[in-house]
């Protein structure tokens, strides 16, 4: 491993560490550095902000083992990252509170978004309006996703997942079937 893995690492598990104690909001640059014993420079040397440490943890713990796996890119992906999330739940649900520019809820939009887009492709392929339909769906996914997390989860991730498919699946095609009859 190299140097940089190794410091990554270290402000990695100093912030998954702090958040066990702080909300995201209160951890600053400064306990994460002092927790792990490195300097502000070496912080800034690998991240831009907290934001960018809490998207690459969740990038390198679950997105990059998905990566070499494009099989399952479908509703088993849904349900590995909703299980993911359920074994993480305090890091995540602390995580997924914050919104704005650079919060992890944006970042997790971004990684939701090509795989809705690629899960339905065939369905609304020859819509002109497809941007909308992925956008539509992956902003009602990453919400409930965020809700069910937020709630505390009180439904196993394989119930939580038959319901949300059932649902994105149900409007979907109602969707296909309206646009049919226009």
């Amino acid at each position: 491993m190299s140097d940089s893995s190794i410091t990554k690492m270290a402000l990695a598990n100093a912030m998954k560490e702090l958040m066990t104690e702080l909300p995201l909001h209160k951890v600053s640059i400064s306990n994460i550095v002092e927790k792990c014993n490195l300097s502000r420079k070496s912080f800034y040397y690998h991240f831009k902000d907290k934001y960018d440490l809490v998207n690459w943890i969740f990038y390198t713990d679950f997105v990059s083992n998905f990566q070499k796996n494009t099989d399952i890119l479908d509703w088993n992906l849904i349900k590995s990252i909703c299980e993911f999330f359920y074994e993480n739940k305090f890091f995540y649900s602390n995580v997924l509170e914050v919104r704005g520019q650079n919060s992890f809820y944006d970042y997790f939009g971004e990684i939701l978004s090509p795989i809705i887009e690629l899960h339905f492709e065939d369905m609304f392929e020859e819509s002109e309006d497809k941007n909308f339909y992925v956008i539509f769906f992956t902003d009602a996914i990453r919400t409930s996703i965020a809700r069910w997390l937020l709630e505390g989860a009180k439904i196993s991730p394989n119930k939580y997942v038959k319901l949300l498919k059932t649902a994105v699946t149900g409007i979907a095609l109602k969707i296909v079937e309206d646009m049919d009859l226009d």
